[in-house]
């Protein structure tokens, strides 16, 4: 089998404070024998971040004229289109996001073809803070959307916690994002075999009553074996995404398609939908399975936006 030459990319996002420069190092130090490249995002003129970078790297780009999940997604194509034009080119990207970054739109762009035919999106790391993420979630919407778009969920600075309240904090973040492995740290040490994962399969039925959630963040499964009409699912898909940002954070699942054997795999983030195929469904019976995570999800509602693509019943 061919190796996969892309470049590998791994995002660092997380509230103000939570650690993530911390983190970025620690995961530097264990890629010492590999050629390096790091985007540190700052608001503002100077970025004082990047000074406190201090594990090996090849380079540092910084971006600080804005955040790069808004204003700079041009900036942060013509660095990437730049990387491409060196010389010898890095085995790892770095992208540590400003603390109040959109996650979800800096995800959408490694999934746009010119992009991702150069570089392969790793793992999206999300560091909270454990002493002050429900208070987090509360003034803010975008630590809600940091939570939600994780690959991983890094619970940084957990030496002052209570057992009891880990395990309490714990189990919100997974009902908040049940896609997401997640682990802890003390003061920003972390194993890269963290990041390592195999992928985490989708939630079941909830059998249990949830917790009650200091937040407002919460996950809608839908399933259904009645197949959908795709060109209906992208475009009712995508008018939501663009419509209700605010709301709705991200979508992941396979879906059964009309007239196809093609299991497709549905991925969403911010304002960007990617759906390819993910071979046949062979022996398991086709059913499509989706998680929504945002806002105050309802699950009549996700029914009502999705039933205008569903065209052949059984």
């Amino acid at each position: 089998m061919e190796r996969d030459k892309r470049i590998k990319v791994y995002i660092i996002t997380g509230f103000l404070g939570a650690g993530k420069t911390t983190i970025l190092n620690s995961l530097l130090q264990q890629f010492t024998g590999s050629r390096n490249i790091v985007i540190e995002n700052e608001v503002g003129k100077v970025n004082i971040d990047a000074s406190l970078i201090d594990a090996k790297i090849d380079q540092l780009y910084e971006l600080t004229s804005g955040c790069i999940c808004c204003s700079l997604d041009n900036d942060l194509l013509e660095v990437l289109g730049n990387i491409l034009g060196q010389e010898q080119r890095p085995d790892h990207v770095f992208i540590e996001t400003t603390g109040i970054a959109d996650a979800g739109n800096i995800i959408g762009m490694f999934h746009i073809p010119d992009v991702q035919r150069h570089y392969k999106l790793e793992c999206t790391v999300c560091v909270v803070d454990a002493e002050n993420i429900f208070e987090r979630l509360q003034q803010a919407p975008e630590a809600g959307k940091q939570v939600a778009a994780a690959d991983v969920i890094i619970v940084n600075k957990i030496q002052q916690l209570p057992v009891p309240q880990l395990v309490y904090l714990s189990q919100q973040l997974e009902q908040m994002n049940p896609l997401a492995f997640i682990t802890t740290s003390e003061k920003g040490s972390i194993s890269l075999k963290d990041l390592q994962f195999r992928e985490k399969p989708l939630p079941a039925k909830e059998r249990t009553a949830p917790l009650k959630q200091p937040h407002k963040i919460n996950t809608v499964l839908f399933e259904s074996p009645i197949a959908f009409d795709l060109n209906m699912f992208v475009f009712v898909l995508d008018f939501y995404c663009n419509a209700y940002p605010e709301q709705l954070y991200r979508i992941k699942g396979y879906i059964r398609v009309c007239n196809s054997k093609e299991k497709m795999l549905v991925q969403s983030t911010g304002r960007y939908l990617h759906i390819v195929s993910a071979g046949e469904w062979e022996d398991e019976k086709p059913s499509s399975t989706l998680v929504f995570i945002g806002r105050e999800l309802k699950s009549a509602t996700i029914q009502r936006i999705l039933a205008p693509a569903q065209k052949e019943k059984i």
